[in-house]
């Protein structure tokens, strides 16, 4: 189920007659899908609307639905007048049923009365699909990378995937009621959209915004021999995400810092990075990493 924010999507068919000057408009109420319930009942609805028109039976109107080729009498609905319910029960195994709607009333002739009806939809059937499988909710609409975020809902599943702004998320199946995924590594600052893909397609949870975090660096200045060798250690909060943190390191004095390319593993919290002095200079490292304030450390070679 594209659980489309929401739940269930209203599927609306009307039908507007004109019959011996009475004016009737009969509207579906019913969704077309519904979430499991552990009783599996399920309520059809449809409002019916008219005109006053002395040609009208009072109190002649008998809503009915045909599911399953049986016709059953539809009864006044505690949502208000004009609307009529009735409370299927599914049948064990089934997961959708088709049915329409027969709206009979009796109007006026000459020498007594005439049962007339008024039929929705006029051609075809309409069909409700029950699903077992819908997102609530994120837990948290917001947070930094490597975040973990629980999401509300059921019938998850170990070959689900969750998206965050079209980029695979690690994630953990707990259970049918929950799984949770990490924060990957995006941009802060911006709101992306959160998607759970598997077996029955796929489901636009919500948006999620990445905050930005804070890196730490030790040292916070670096004073190396040409030639020599030094040690940074960057640190980050949360544990970086599926496929590792990138983290982006250059400088003003390429020509004095021999630099490598630097992951925070997956998984981990922090990295150690060795330095290289090569010609003497002074100069700025400057870090860069997705999701993460930018760091500038102060940088000597010497002879």
């Amino acid at each position: 189920m594209k659980i489309k924010s929401h739940l269930t999507v209203l599927t609306l068919f009307t039908a507007v007659l004109f019959l011996s000057g009475c004016a009737k408009s009969v509207k579906n109420l019913t969704p077309s899908e519904f979430p499991q319930n552990p009783s599996n009942i399920y309520t059809l609805s449809v409002e019916v609307r008219e005109k006053k028109d002395l040609g009208v039976v009072k109190g002649s109107l008998r809503p009915k639905v045909v599911i399953d080729g049986e016709s059953r009498l539809m009864t006044p609905s505690p949502l208000g007048d004009h609307i009529w319910d009735y409370e299927y029960k599914m049948p064990s195994g089934r997961r959708n049923a088709v049915y329409y709607y027969d709206i009979e009333y009796e109007v006026y002739t000459t020498k007594s009365s005439k049962v007339k009806s008024i039929t929705l939809p006029k051609d075809g059937l309409l069909k409700f699909t029950l699903v077992n499988r819908y997102i609530v909710s994120l837990e948290s609409n917001r947070g930094p990378v490597g975040a973990k975020i629980p999401l509300n809902g059921r019938g998850f599943s170990q070959n689900d995937q969750v998206y965050v702004g079209g980029q695979l998320a690690h994630s953990e199946f707990f259970s049918p009621n929950a799984l949770s995924f990490f924060v990957p590594s995006l941009p802060a600052g911006s709101s992306y959209n959160v998607t759970l893909r598997g077996e029955n397609g796929e489901i636009v949870v919500g948006s999620f915004r990445v905050d930005s975090a804070q890196m730490q660096v030790l040292p916070t200045s670096v004073s190396v021999v040409s030639g020599g060798r030094a040690t940074l250690i960057f640190t980050i909060p949360t544990e970086a995400p599926m496929g590792g943190l990138p983290v982006d390191i250059t400088t003003n004095i390429p020509e004095s810092i021999i630099l490598p390319e630097v992951t925070i593993p997956s998984g981990s919290k922090s990295v150690s990075v060795p330095l290289e002095g090569g010609t003497p200079g002074i100069g700025v490292l400057y870090v860069e990493t997705p999701g993460f304030s930018s760091l500038e450390v102060p940088v000597q070679v010497s002879n």
